[in-house]
């Protein structure tokens, strides 16, 4: 049993419950949080009604009536006269409203109370979502030098950078698919290279890397593409098709190549495994 649930319901608490003293102590804090949000909403009730609760020990009991003196007594009238409402407690439509705001009171009191839980509740697996996003993100991060793709600008371009060996832009001059393998080779005509640094006539001309066969878009000829190969590679981790994604890349690239050359890459960042 919820002890927030126990306060609101008012059900008895079972007796492994009561058993419990952490368990009492947050019976407790409930019930009074209860208690409090529900006086406020009775305040709220009687302020629309117009209505004021007179308890009934306050109302009085009208003092004891002096007999008039002398030797003959009041005769007895035949009906006796209605007896007045008692101060405190509204009848008719006044009643009826102020039986619906207690009732309103109640509902909303429950609906703070579960709405509390579910904060905590919802709060406790948001935390939990974003640690499994964390670690979900350093995956990712440490198998872009196995899977080849377009994941934009990293976290950290300059040692990204300085852990790659083969960074050009260029023309998909060849696919060649590679036989009970999902690689395939590439040959990319060159048009500039990042890294190492030149531009044809004075480096060469054309360049191969493998790719993964789930690489998208897929490689065909003519496409406008820039890559990556990271230390002791042959596959590429980063895979820009189209003049958009390549100037995208090349924007975050040209900014961080020279600070790039200043930075070492660690031995255990650098991927040495082959496809």
């Amino acid at each position: 049993m919820d002890a927030l649930m126990a306060a609101v319901t008012g059900e008895p608490l079972p007796e492994e419950a009561q058993r419990d003293p952490g368990f009492l102590a947050e019976h407790r804090a409930a019930e009074a949080d209860v208690a409090v949000l529900k006086e406020q909403l009775t305040w709220i009730a009687e302020a629309l009604t117009g209505e004021e609760t007179v308890p009934e020990e306050r109302a009085g009991h009208p003092g004891p009536v002096s007999r008039p003196r002398g030797g003959t007594r009041p005769a007895r009238a035949g009906r006796r006269p209605p007896r007045p409402p008692r101060p405190g407690r509204p009848s008719g439509p006044r009643r009826a409203l102020r039986v619906a705001f207690g009732a309103l009171a109640g509902a909303a009191a429950f609906a703070v109370v579960v709405g509390f839980g579910w904060m905590v509740t919802q709060s406790g697996g948001s935390d939990d979502n974003s640690a499994a996003a964390d670690s979900s993100g350093k995956s990712v991060g440490d198998a872009r030098a196995k899977v080849s793709g377009d994941g934009g600008r990293p976290s950290d371009p300059e040692l990204d950078l300085a852990c790659s060996r083969l960074v050009v832009e260029g023309t998909v001059a060849g696919v060649e698919p590679q036989k009970e393998s999902p690689w395939s080779r590439i040959t990319l005509q060159v048009i500039r290279s990042y890294k190492p640094a030149y531009q044809p006539p004075h480096g060469p001309s054309e360049v191969g890397f493998l790719l993964d066969g789930g690489a998208r878009p897929a490689p065909r000829k003519g496409q406008h593409v820039l890559v990556q190969v990271g230390v002791g590679q042959q596959n590429a981790s980063l895979w820009a098709v189209g003049d958009t994604r390549v100037a995208v890349n090349r924007a975050w690239i040209t900014e961080a190549l020279p600070t790039s050359r200043h930075v070492t890459c660690p031995a255990e960042e650098a991927p040495t495994d082959k496809p």
